[in-house]
């Protein structure tokens, strides 16, 4: 930890075309910083990861990088199919034989097989062979563009510990997952209105930090309109303007007047919140919906058999909420097909109740017609109003939700990029979700604000909603009950995620290195509960310490240049603070899993 600066922009502007991107922004990225980059879609968070990886030129302003440290950028857009295995492909990112074992640790800890080729690679796969190629280049700065989108619970909690434990430099992350971003990050830079502002604390406080913001905003434009209200009542008194100072404080009142005019529809348009209507149509009806009884699905791979699900028996009910976990090939994305085509079952039976209707939302988009425009999928019959449950809204407004320009819905839906298409689709779908919605990935491709619109829409559903989605925070907000596929054919029915992501973590090698002196002696069963409330009190602790320590540290450099030797003892502090830290999280993750293991 120096706080040496990576990158800086002075006074730097981006426009496409007529539209401004940013104007006039100045920040510096330092080493140990662990950046979210919050905001909207199509304010430019993106674009300004391609300019920090040189990817994209500025209008204007100055751009400064380190000759020293070695950039890797993880765009949002998958690997190019190839004909190369994953292990030769990954050769070409190394610069000498002996860096090949880090091929392997990485494959091994990211659960890669080598021997795949790359063009037989799924959604999830390729993200991780992408990971995979930029970690062993060993950069000092990691610009990561939604990494979490398409990994399994397990690959996105390997990634938290990669980044908060192994990863030594400094990142700039792009993410809907709220739960990645409070666990990994130290600052947030929040794309506003063209603007950058800065919070020297990490995801986990945005949420206050930006509400006191836009408080003091709100309080500054009360105090203005009020000035206005005086100025504009001695204007109104008919007040000669003939002499100069008149005539000047006149100017100066129109212009005010223009400035806060302009401020005030800005900050209205930045804090406004939409919502989708609900229709009240999904209130009647017979109550169990889907009744699936001792349901069996396998595949045949060559010689082997891959099963999805064995035996399984489960009636979903109206106004139920049920999420899908699992690994990657597990059988999510199946079972979910099976529930909305029963044809696919192998044995046993999924009986959907006469005159049920349902809607099915999957990564493919094949409800599509890619022959005809956005408006025209949307409005088939024409115009400009979409019925949205019970109400007519304007096209343009709905889709603004779903991060469309209005200016582009003529556009052919073939022409559409693969998130763009997963956005329609689920725009199509919420207009009218039936009695029965499911959902396979639905945040992948969304802004934070527009999960949030999904969230509340969700929550108001009167139907049942079945969906897979690995982002856990989303589905703590939505869902009330979780079927776990563990790709063995075995369903295991919980209310709470985090307890059965424990009970079937794998991967060891998380904990391996650290846990190897910890005590191994037989604990009694009794203890366990009474030692995890303590680890968990112990780990609470430390993780205050680390934060003082940090924010202490950036305070005692913010106005002076850093000097190591002055900081020398809090540097240290905190490294054997979070070297503890590691430790204690270990510990308590044994802990978990034997006590799941006894059945406690």
């Amino acid at each position: 930890m120096t706080n040496e600066v990576y990158f800086s922009l002075n006074d730097s502007s981006l426009s496409f075309g007529k539209k401004k991107i940013f104007e006039k922004i100045s920040f510096s990225l330092h080493d140990n910083d662990k950046v979210a980059l919050i905001g909207k879609n199509g304010v430019g968070k993106s674009s300004l990861l391609k300019i920090i990886a040189g990817n994209l030129g500025l209008d204007s302003g100055d751009l400064w990088t380190s000759k020293r440290i070695r950039i890797g950028f993880l765009s949002q857009s998958l690997s190019k199919k190839s004909d190369l295995k994953i292990c030769e492909a990954l050769l070409n990112f190394i610069k000498s034989k002996e860096q090949e074992y880090f091929i392997d640790q990485v494959c091994e800890e990211l659960k890669i097989d080598k021997n795949l080729y790359i063009s037989q690679l799924s959604g999830g796969m390729h993200r991780k062979f992408n990971l995979a190629s930029i970690i062993i280049t060993n950069p000092d700065l990691l610009l990561l563009d939604e990494p979490t989108n398409h990994l399994d619970i397990e690959s996105i909690k390997w990634l938290e510990n990669y980044l908060k434990f192994s990863f030594k430099g400094s990142f700039l992350v792009i993410s809907h997952n709220r739960n990645f971003l409070k666990k990994t990050t130290n600052k947030v830079f929040w794309v506003d209105r063209k603007k950058i502002r800065i919070s020297p604390k990490g995801f986990y406080n945005f949420e206050e930090w930006s509400k006191n913001l836009i408080e003091q905003e709100r309080r500054e434009l009360q105090n203005k309109k009020k000035i206005l209200n005086e100025e504009m009542e001695w204007l109104s008194k008919g007040v000669t303007a003939r002499r100069k100072r008149n005539t000047r404080r006149k100017n100066n009142i129109l212009t005010f007047k223009n400035d806060y005019e302009k401020q005030r529809s800005e900050f209205l348009k930045s804090i406004t919140k939409t919502s989708i209507n609900v229709s009240e149509r999904d209130t009647f009806g017979p109550n169990i919906l889907v009744n699936c009884y001792k349901v069996n699905k396998s595949f045949i791979f060559g010689e082997s058999k891959k099963i999805i699900v064995s035996n399984f028996s489960y009636r979903f009910a109206r106004g139920e909420k049920v999420g899908i976990i699992g690994k990657n090939g597990s059988g999510k994305s199946t079972f979910l097909k099976m529930i909305n085509n029963p044809i696919l079952v192998d044995e046993g039976s999924i009986k959907i109740k006469k005159n049920i209707e349902q809607n099915y939302f999957d990564q493919s988009g094949v409800q599509l017609d890619n022959t005809k425009s956005i408006k025209e999928n949307m409005i088939p019959s024409g115009g400009d109003y979409i019925n949205v449950g019970d109400k007519k809204v304007h096209i343009c407004g709905y889709l603004k939700n779903f991060l469309f320009d209005p200016k582009g819905l003529d556009q052919e839906v073939g022409m559409l990029s693969g998130g763009e298409r997963n956005r329609l689709l689920l725009a199509k779908i919420l207009t009218d979700p039936k009695d029965l919605l499911i959902l396979d990935e639905p945040t992948n491709d969304l802004d934070i604000e527009t999960i949030d619109i999904l969230v509340d829409f969700i929550k108001e559903f009167k139907g049942c909603v079945i969906m897979a989605s690995h982002d856990l925070d989303f589905l703590n907000r939505t869902v009330d009950k979780f079927l776990l596929l563990d790709g063995k054919g075995i369903i295991t029915k919980t209310l709470n995620c985090e307890d059965i992501f424990l009970k079937h973590l794998k991967d060891k090698k998380l904990n391996s290195k650290r846990s190897e002196n910890l005590n191994t002696k037989p604990k009694k069963p009794e203890n366990i509960e009474k030692k995890i409330k303590k680890i968990l009190k112990k780990i609470e602790i430390k993780e205050q310490y680390i934060s003082s320590l940090s924010i202490q540290l950036e305070q005692k450099n913010k106005h002076s240049n850093f000097n190591y030797e002055n900081n020398e003892k809090i540097i240290n502090e905190i490294k054997l603070a979070q070297d503890d830290l590691y430790s204690l999280e270990n510990e308590w993750q044994n802990l978990e899993e034997e006590k799941l293991s006894k059945g406690l």
